[in-house]
């Protein structure tokens, strides 16, 4: 999605991100973040296996609340500036994913790829499944 630059961060057009995943997954092994969903479908046929985190709602709200704090500190680092408006956009992103993709990406999770999906909710669960 994203060119990583020492200007910072740019978007990708459609035709680089197309092109740079179909590079990814012609390759032997990859591992894709598929909260893109609507253009990353590619990766779900390629897969072998698709790990879907569902991380509770309120448990996200304390990640986002946790990296902001940490980035402002300068204890974790950020590819972007991590600005108050960025912060409240995260929490927008988090309602929105919650309502809207989440249960998308799932219908299309279970409906297309059911036989090669794992759904974890806790830390356990997935120490468990990589152990």
């Amino acid at each position: 999605m994203w060119e990583r630059t020492h200007e910072g961060d740019k978007r990708r057009s459609e035709a680089d991100r197309k092109k740079g995943l179909h590079h990814i997954v012609a390759s032997k092994e990859w591992i894709i973040e598929g909260v893109h969903y609507t253009w990353v479908n590619e990766s779900f046929n390629g897969a072998d296996l698709i790990i879907f985190l569902d991380i509770h709602y309120l448990k996200r709200i304390w990640f986002i609340i946790k990296r902001y704090v940490l980035q402002k500190a300068k204890i974790e680092k950020a590819n972007y500036a991590p600005t108050f408006s960025i912060f409240i956009t995260m929490f927008q992103w988090n309602a929105d994913f919650e309502k809207q993709s989440k249960p998308e990406i799932l219908h299309i999770l279970r409906t297309s790829y059911n036989d090669k999906l794992i759904i974890v909710k806790k830390r356990e669960e997935i120490e468990h499944f990589i152990s």
